[in-house]
């Protein structure tokens, strides 16, 4: 059967022609990325402006698409793959996670039902399996694979949202969320934003929510820990997105507990560091917890998106998130979708497969220990500099700042404006502060020297 949309390349084996292309297309990006500067300059970003058309009436040529992505799309990206990014907590992608990305989405297959891919659903139970023996979580701990960790957080709190209610005898399959009884959400202070978006979307106000003063570091004292209840919801954290920190868990969460309340940690980066000797000691406790949210396109470099949520509790997730119709053939292996809100979901599973069973433990270990043996590095080459180091021995975060705003946001922009390495700023504490995120596989110790370097300058510069 003949389509006319394909009159413009009517002899082509489309297949066969434009995958090698794309993938030439793509070496070449992955060897000459580190030449550009790390953020796309004004001409790279004029650029851009040849995409803009109406929309065409008749076909394209493919490789005309594929030559116009090279030219004008490629010059405007972000140099986020390479090894002087630092900003806003972003992973790497190994290799052979990218490469398996690459055959899964050759492959195209829809992980929603185990009949759907078979492939897909027995690597998903194994990655499944193996995180669970990395964190060492309970054995029925149930675990969907995400987009990310902001979607991963909302599944756990509808999940603790739907089981804090079932406690007090409101369905809310049956009733609803209007009219409920009120529940209590406790949160950290300095708790990352996507936590109070997925709270808003599930359905909580910010009459519902109290927030919870925290130390230096961003962590909860808990010895000021408030009364909870059967209708509390505590959330804490598992690396503060700008200083590392960690709950005191082992404390924190039999209190809350012996309680009747729900635990989720929130540990986008720095639920990883469970599977270092080094930093283990930061998660202890952390297996106490009901519920945990983790990505693996920060600390794990698998390429995004990709995020996971666990719950202890299986059937609380499977009841907050499954869906049920007569065509779904629900008994042919692992249903993915029965523990995440998407029905049709590409199959991420595949390369955080390829990237753990690449890796290892041993090699996770090492991958972990890098990042944050870098991070000590840069606080060490700081030390003889203006800034001031703010956090502590907090993971892979370096938390620094000049003697005032002003100095702090001029030397942050002269970074930004190097070309070479790029980092992001914020607000902490009332202070203004630059975040120094190291996170890919590819930075080493004279990556760190040269950027200590470039902020040393930056920070001579400044008023």
């Amino acid at each position: 059967m003949a389509f006319s949309w394909l009159s413009a390349a009517p002899h082509l084996n489309l297949n066969h022609s434009l995958l090698p292309a794309a993938l030439a297309q793509a070496e070449t990006y992955l060897q000459t990325r580190g030449d550009q500067p790390i953020v796309p300059n004004q001409i790279a970003l004029d650029g851009l402006d040849n995409f803009d058309e109406p929309m065409p009436s008749q076909s394209s040529d493919p490789f005309e698409i594929l030559k116009l992505l090279e030219v004008d799309g490629a010059p405007a990206t972000v140099g986020s793959t390479g090894p002087n990014y630092y900003g806003f907590v972003t992973g790497g992608s190994l290799p052979v996670a990218l490469a398996s990305r690459w055959i899964s989405d050759t492959w195209d297959q829809n992980s929603a039902l185990g009949v759907m891919s078979p492939v897909a659903a027995k690597l998903e139970g194994l990655v499944a399996r193996w995180l669970i023996e990395l964190f060492e979580f309970p054995s029925e701990t149930a675990v969907g694979l995400v987009s990310g960790s902001s979607i991963a957080s909302l599944c756990a709190l509808i999940a603790a949202r739907d089981h804090l209610l079932e406690r007090t005898g409101w369905s809310i399959q049956q009733r609803g969320l209007f009219g409920a009884p009120a529940l209590k959400i406790f949160a950290p202070d300095s708790v990352h934003s996507a936590i109070p978006k997925a709270l808003r979307i599930a359905g909580f106000g910010e009459d519902q929510i109290h927030w919870l003063a925290t130390d230096d570091q961003g962590r909860i004292d808990p010895n000021a820990l408030p009364r909870l209840d059967s209708k509390s919801l505590l959330i804490l954290q598992a690396g503060q997105v700008c200083t590392g920190a960690f709950d005191a868990f082992e404390r924190l969460i039999p209190t809350a507990q012996a309680a009747g309340a729900w635990v989720h940690i929130d540990g986008a980066f720095g639920l990883w560091a469970a599977a270092s000797r080094r930093l283990q000691h930061l998660t202890h406790g952390m297996a106490l917890a009901d519920s945990w949210s983790v990505d693996a396109h920060k600390t794990l470099n698998v390429p995004y998106d990709s995020g996971v949520v666990l719950c202890r509790h299986p059937m609380v997730l499977s009841r907050a998130l499954s869906s049920s119709a007569s065509y779904l053939m629900t008994d042919q292996g692992r249903d993915g979708m029965m523990a995440t809100p998407e029905m049709s979901r590409r199959a991420r599973g595949i390369e955080l497969w390829a990237t753990l069973k690449f890796l290892g433990r041993q090699g996770l270990s090492e991958l972990v220990d890098h990042f944050q043996g870098l991070a000590q590095q840069l606080k060490a080459h700081l030390e003889t500099s203006d800034y001031k180091v703010l956090n502590e021995d907090g993971f892979n975060q370096v938390l620094i700042a000049l003697e005032n705003d002003t100095a702090t946001n001029h030397a942050l922009a002269l970074i930004q404006e190097s070309e070479e390495v790029w980092l992001s700023g914020a607000t902490w504490q009332g202070k203004r502060v630059i975040r120094v995120s190291i996170c890919n596989w590819q930075t080493e110790s004279e990556d760190i020297a040269r950027l200590a370097e470039i902020m040393a300058k930056a920070a001579q510069s400044a008023p």
